[in-house]
Parts: C-alpha cells; structure tokens; sequence
C-alpha cells in the first residue's frame, strides 16, 4: 500500500503572504483542518488550526489585529514531505516519529500534488475487525468548564493534543478543539480594540465555546465501528465509556499504529 492509493488529491492552497483571517475563512470554506501554504505555487509550509490557536493565543502578538498575521508567521515552515510512491506504514512512522497529522505529498520538483493525513491513513483499516482496547488511551486528560480558555490552549500545547474531554464532577459536559480555540481567540481580537485584546481573552471560558453533544464509543466497540463515526461525524477523537462513566480516549492517532 503506497501513499498514491490514498492520498487526497484535492490539495486546498493558501499563499504565505495572506493573513490568518484569510485561512481560517479558507478552512472554514472548504471544510479541512489545514492548509498548503505556497509561494509561487511551490510548497513552503503548512497551516492548522492548532497553528493558528497557538499565534492567536500568543502575548507576543496580542496588539496586532489578526489581518496583519501573516500565515507566514504561523505556518510549520519546511514540512516533511513524501512522495506518491511511500509506503503508509512510512508515511505512518513519519507522522507518529514528529507529532504531526499531515504529510504535503510533493512532485520531483517539489510541487505540491496532494495530501496524506490520519484521515487517509485510516481508509485500509476501515473494516478492522479489532477491538478498541487495544489501542484507545487510557490517560485522558480532562478540563473543567469554568477552566479559562487560555488554559485549554496551554495543555493542548504542552500535551501535543488537538482536544479536551470536558467533565464536571466524573461526568463528560463537552469537548473542545484546537479549532474552537482558534475560532473564539480569533472573534475576540476581530471585535475588540487591540488594547483590550489581552484582558479578555483571560476571561474566556471554556463552557463557553465547547461542543456539549459528545459523541463518544462503548469501551468493548470494534474499530470498524470507531473509524465509520470518525469519517461520518468528521471527527478525529471519541471519549470511551464504560457504562456511564469515561474509560479513555481514543484517536485517529490510536488507530493508525495498527497499519
């Protein structure tokens, strides 16, 4: 099984000199977590949502209106690529050796002719007749809604995660995202002056932005089961229960280790 099979060819392109309104616009558009940044149409970077929560969030640049943050400025510079003719499990390893989610798969003169995410990784594993235990991840780290906003940001940073399971007293109330992060920072700095920016993004909270429906899986589900949520829902975590009570995680990152 080699990336070509898998990949999607569909590559949704930005250049490095637009500003972050421009990408999160683009995303939001074309429905994608990230962004080919180019220059002259030759690949120089990519862009996600954890980009973009990550600069938004930063006080190096909390008095400067996001129309003047370049995606250049946010953007993985030199990203790892491959080629049509690597292997997933190549792909796979390079994903899971460098924390990331997304490899630009590049012609020989390095143009950008498609991409491979987790998503795609999990396209030959959709029939796995597997349970979920024997990759879901039992350390959940959780988040309580009256956790501020800024707080969330910092443990998905630190943790390399793009979501927290949200709990008060044991029981899940919610999941926020790296994308709702970078949506909430970004609506505060569009509508406040910049001198104010700073003050009220620490009063942001996390009940406030979350997504309250969790989607989540019984502990004893198959992996078929997990990956047809995952594609359905267009979702790339579920929470695991066991009766009422969360058990784990699980990700696409869980998954794709089985390749």
């Amino acid at each position: 099984m080699i990336v070509g099979n898998f990949m999607s060819k569909n590559v949704v392109k930005i250049d490095k000199d637009q500003n972050l309104k421009d990408a999160l616009d683009l995303m939001e558009k074309k429905k994608v977590s990230r962004l080919i940044v180019v220059e002259d149409e030759k690949l120089v970077g990519v862009i996600t949502f954890r980009d973009v929560m990550e600069i938004l969030g930063s006080k190096k640049y909390a008095n400067v209106p996001p129309t003047s943050l370049h995606v250049s400025m946010a953007m993985t510079k030199n990203p790892i690529t491959v080629s049509e003719n690597t292997s997933l499990k190549d792909a796979r390893d390079l994903m899971l050796k460098n924390n990331i989610s997304t490899l630009p798969v590049v012609d020989d003169d390095g143009y950008p002719i498609g991409i491979i995410t987790k998503t795609d990784l999990l396209k030959p594993l959709k029939d796995l007749d597997k349970n979920i235990s024997e990759v879901y991840n039992s350390n959940v780290i959780t988040i309580e809604p009256k956790a501020r906003l800024i707080h969330a940001r910092r443990l998905m940073l630190e943790n390399n995660i793009g979501r927290l399971i949200v709990t008060e007293r044991d029981k899940i109330v919610g999941i926020i995202t790296d994308k709702d992060i970078a949506r909430a920072f970004y609506k505060v700095k569009r509508i406040l002056p910049e001198k104010h920016y700073e003050e009220n993004i620490k009063r942001l909270l996390v009940e406030d932005f979350m997504t309250q429906n969790v989607i989540s899986i019984r502990h004893d589900a198959k992996i078929s089961e997990c990956i047809r949520i995952m594609f359905e829902k267009r979702i790339s975590g579920l929470p695991v229960l066991k009766g009422d009570s969360l058990h784990a995680i699980i990700t696409k990152t869980d998954i794709i280790k089985l390749i």
